[in-house]
């Protein structure tokens, strides 16, 4: 049972009406048998302004330290009918279980799973573009990549920022 303290920090740490969406993916390969991987959802096609009008609401602007990563975090989410419809779409497939939860605000510094996409070397086979499935009829685009793929980004960029600036 949560505490009021506990309810209280939560309301202060989640974005309202934004979501994240993840999926558990169960496969089986050929050489490896059964699998599961564990996706994040994200909007490659919101733009800037988009992400803007989202961080606005929460106290950012573009003059705000670190931007870019805010930016990358917002798109990462989802509206609600946004959410609700892509967990339906997910969970209709076979061996796919989706679920969605409200968005923690974003915070500086903090790289959302979108911006790795944007990296030369990712931009292909390490993403997977759900709108381009037979049958995919949402009206915004979606796509997914593997959470340890996003981790270790995430943590090497971490690394990277700490020690080179």
């Amino acid at each position: 049972m949560m505490t009021d303290d506990q309810r209280n920090s939560n309301q202060l740490t989640t974005w309202s009406g934004r979501y994240h969406v993840r999926a558990e993916i169960r496969y089986r390969s050929r050489r490896k048998g059964a699998g599961v991987m564990q996706v994040i959802l994200y909007q490659p096609t919101l733009t800037e302004e988009d992400c803007s009008a989202f961080l606005a609401e929460v106290g950012f602007t573009p003059e705000a330290a670190e931007w870019t990563s805010l930016v990358s975090q917002a798109k990462d989410t989802f509206s609600d009918a946004e959410s609700a419809a892509l967990v339906r779409y997910l969970n209709a497939r076979e061996g796919t279980t989706a679920q969605r939860s409200e968005a923690r605000l974003p915070a500086p510094g903090v790289i959302g799973a979108s911006a790795i996409t944007i990296l030369p070397s990712f931009r292909d086979g390490f993403v997977y573009r759900l709108f381009t499935e037979r049958g995919y009829n949402l009206p915004f685009k979606a796509e997914a990549i593997n959470v340890k793929t996003y981790l270790n980004i995430a943590r090497l960029s971490n690394e990277m920022r700490n020690t080179l600036y």
